[in-house]
């Protein structure tokens, strides 16, 4: 007879406890974190914590936009490209107008308004340059009465021409009527009226001291016309023939300077200006005195500044002294006034008046 088993439940029992066993095993062990092969994963894979971080952390995307965003900030290409090109480029191109626009200026050294009216009253063959002992509104040292036209020292018999066309107002003498300063003053004259006026007045040009008048009243003249001959009647102490240019009016008083009516001779300009005090009034009776740039030890000529109210400004220039017959070029101008020196250069511009002014310390 077979012994009797030790285990009173059949082996189909046991085997099934025994599976029970085992699974349970592993399901307490994949529980607590020892599952089969855990261990060696992580091992082999040490970014998995860094991608996590990674992922998670965003200050590294607050960084990078802080990064971008002072990269544009300090950009040269955003700042300074519309600072160089729109504000530096017109920059220049406007700079030179003002400083153009006093050179038209501009400046009165060269203006179209001048208005060389007057050929020269001499024929070629003569002296048609104005003689520089007596000019406009100068006493010549002294020893005349203030000068209210210039001269043209020729010989007696010279041909006098018309300096512009005009009609005849006046021929003959002033014996019986006064033109100038008092009767036989002028001996034998002729006064044109000039077919064009200046700004709406009346011009006159007088021609005195003629040996012949060789034109009657109401005659119509053209430029380079002969309208008498040189002489010294009148009150003349040698033969010439004395030019008046009057504005306005047909009046010894109405006189302004033919130097600034005369064309210029070819190669030369005119000079004019002011001389004046330190509260902008014109100095009267100054010396004046004009150099060569090249030469400022060699005087080429003297000139005074006008008598208060003896003579008249021109109308458009309202000067104080001009001189004519001035060749182009660099030239100083100098005065003494109460005992301090002052010195001007200008550039005389060929067929133009040259304008300079100088306002005194005193």
């Amino acid at each position: 007879m077979d012994p009797e088993p030790l285990h009173p439940y059949p082996r189909q029992v046991w085997f099934v406890l025994a599976m029970v066993l085992i699974l349970g095993a592993l399901a307490a062990s994949i529980a607590f974190g020892f599952a089969p092969g855990s261990a060696k994963e992580a091992d082999q894979n040490p970014s998995t914590t860094a991608t996590s971080d990674k992922t998670e952390m965003p200050p590294t995307s607050q960084t990078s936009h802080a990064t971008a965003t002072s990269t544009r900030t300090p950009s040269p290409t955003l700042t300074d490209t519309p600072q160089i090109t729109p504000s530096i480029t017109p920059s220049p191109t406007s700079s030179p107008t003002p400083t153009h626009t006093p050179n038209p200026s501009p400046s009165p050294t060269s203006t179209p308004a001048d208005h060389y009216w007057l050929e020269r009253p001499i024929v070629p063959e003569g002296d048609d340059r104005v003689a520089r002992f007596y000019d406009y509104a100068s006493r010549a040292d002294g020893t005349y009465p203030i000068h209210r036209g210039v001269e043209f020292v020729n010989d007696s018999g010279t041909p006098a021409l018309a300096v512009a066309s005009g009609s005849v107002i006046v021929a003959g003498d002033d014996s019986t009527r006064v033109y100038g300063a008092r009767t036989d003053f002028y001996g034998k004259l002729v006064i044109l009226e000039l077919d064009r006026r200046y700004d709406g007045e009346p011009v006159y040009v007088l021609y005195g001291h003629l040996s012949q008048v060789d034109v009657e009243v109401d005659q119509h003249v053209e430029t380079g016309e002969r309208i008498g001959q040189v002489g010294m009647t009148g009150v003349a102490e040698g033969p010439h023939i004395h030019l008046e240019v009057r504005y306005g009016e047909n009046d010894y008083d109405r006189t302004v300077n033919p130097e600034l009516w005369l064309i210029p001779k070819e190669g030369e300009g005119t000079l004019a200006g002011q001389i004046l005090s330190p509260a902008g009034e014109p100095l009267p009776e100054v010396k004046l005195v004009l150099y060569r740039a090249e030469q400022p030890g060699n005087a080429v000529r003297e000139m005074t500044t006008y008598p208060d109210k003896e003579v008249n400004p021109d109308p458009l220039w309202n000067e104080n002294f001009a001189t004519g017959d001035v060749e182009a070029g660099e030239w100083l101008v100098e005065l003494y006034h109460k005992g301090e020196l002052y010195t001007k250069r200008v550039s005389v511009e060929a067929g133009a008046t040259t304008w300079v002014s100088i306002r005194t310390r005193e």
